[in-house]
């Protein structure tokens, strides 16, 4: 150590931590900026699309993706990977599910609805209210009530879809966003992605929050330990398995020591009676992290479990006859053993920036994966665990300073062993809900909840 660096912080960590923070200060200024103005004084801003989340039609021939950036479904033909046609609906749409009877059902987060699309007609039919910034959307089995879990509320709107009203709110994890219906329709599990409140400087702690269709009642809340930040959750078709994609941060140390240890540790945690009580398991390598794992699917014979790395830009294949071998075999707790996912992660599949929703196509050889950052849809060949092709949707081709910023605000790569990105922490723009241990000021002096930067333009300065 030498004496003009920060106490206990090598050179290297200074130079690693100076280059992240320096990158985190031109993205806030990219988010604050105003868009260019062309000669006439118009304001210029490309419009994205930010593909986010998709659904397949019952007979694979139609792909509906959700474009968050121009609020828009566009469909997609599977066999000719053209895009037929493009649906206008709400504000920030998110989330999106396909009824028995062919309605698409659209969240629109800052709209506070759901679009009711008609997939015959390709049209908005009905616009139904929801709680605040709905995210995750599910129907049940029998087509008759949807479920939409609201992010700022906190809770899961009911809504009956004969009548189109609200019959309940059913109250979930802080910052309820995904939602998973059981293969059988009996049960569906909701995540969130900021921890539940507790005392302070202690152990993050989480929930799945599982409901009973038949009374459409919260019946079990399963804890999460050491975990905050929890997304999309998958279901095997036999429902023996469910998967869910969450980070496990490690906010009680200082965050000086990044290349000591992980800072968010990436994993899944699986439940179910493949594996009976919940274990948590680690995606991660000892010399490399694959960044906030989000989207999860698993494939209709359960022999694969594919998750996106929205920070990474990969796609992670889990064997699982070798993920449950590992997890029988070993007798205790193996969340922070990076050494265990050598014995079932089998590829790291290259993808676009920013990876998030996944789709199977029903005969689950072909896994679609949104490039929400490049507006493009990778098409994986499930076998080979590879990309066989890249579907432009037919976004902007310029990419302006606000885009590049938001590139380098959602990518791990800069960081040391690409441990975790500003998005790590600022969650879809918004908090992680952690207090944070930063060293500038001496070790457990500086101790900080982040700052949402959802519309921050005009409230300068910042830190």
């Amino acid at each position: 150590m030498v004496g003009s660096t920060l106490p206990g912080i090598s050179h290297t960590a200074l130079r690693r931590l100076t280059k992240f923070v320096g990158i985190l200060a031109v993205t806030l200024l990219g988010i604050a900026a105003k868009p260019a103005a062309n000669q006439s004084g118009a304001v210029v801003k490309e419009r994205y699309l930010s593909p986010i989340e998709m659904v397949f039609s019952p007979d694979g021939r139609r792909l509906y993706v959700v474009c968050q950036d121009s609020d828009e479904v566009r469909i997609l033909d599977a066999d000719s990977a053209k895009i037929v046609s493009a649906i206008h609906v709400g504000h920030g749409p998110r989330g999106i599910a396909l009824s028995p009877d062919g309605h698409l059902y659209v969240t629109n987060a800052w709209s506070d609805t759901v679009s009711v699309i008609d997939t015959v007609a390709q049209q908005v039919v009905q616009t139904l209210p929801t709680g605040f910034e709905p995210t995750g959307v599910v129907v049940d089995h029998g087509g008759t009530t949807l479920y939409v879990a609201n992010r700022l509320s906190s809770d899961i709107s009911v809504i009956d879809l004969a009548s189109g009203h609200e019959i309940k709110r059913l109250l979930a994890g802080r910052g309820a966003s995904y939602v998973a219906l059981s293969h059988d329709g009996k049960w569906i599990y909701c995540t969130h992605i900021y921890p539940n409140q507790g005392a302070y400087r202690t152990e993050p702690s989480s929930e799945i929050t599982v409901i009973d269709t038949a009374t459409r009642r919260v019946v079990d809340r399963r804890p999460l330990r050491n975990v905050a930040g929890v997304f999309h959750v998958a279901a095997s078709a036999d429902g023996k398995l469910i998967a869910v994609a969450q980070l496990r941060p490690k906010n009680l140390t200082p965050l000086a020591h990044v290349e000591h240890g992980a800072v968010f540790g990436d994993s899944l945690a699986l439940f179910g009676d493949d594996v009976g009580s919940l274990v948590q398991i680690p995606i991660d390598e000892l010399d490399r992290y694959y960044a906030l794992p989000w989207g999860v699917a698993i494939t209709p014979d359960k022999s694969k479990i594919f998750v996106t790395t929205a920070g990474s830009q990969s796609v992670t294949s889990i064997d699982t006859a070798r993920l449950l071998k590992t997890i029988r075999t070993r007798h205790q707790s193996f969340a922070n053993d990076l050494s265990a996912s050598a014995e079932y992660v089998t590829a790291r599949i290259p993808v676009g920036r920013n990876p998030r929703g996944l789709a199977l196509s029903p005969d689950g050889r072909r896994l679609y994966v949104a490039n929400r950052l490049d507006d493009t849809l990778s098409v994986i060949d499930t076998h080979a665990d590879r990309v066989i092709a890249t579907i432009d949707l037919g976004g902007p081709k310029n990419v302006d300073a606000l885009r590049r910023g938001e590139r380098l605000f959602y990518t791990a790569e800069f960081s040391f062993q690409g441990q975790f990105g500003c998005s790590n922490c600022h969650l879809d723009s918004t908090i992680d809900g952690l207090q944070w241990d930063l060293e500038p000021d001496g070790f457990g002096k500086d101790i900080v909840d982040n700052r949402s930067l959802e519309n921050l333009a005009g409230t300068e300065p910042f830190k």
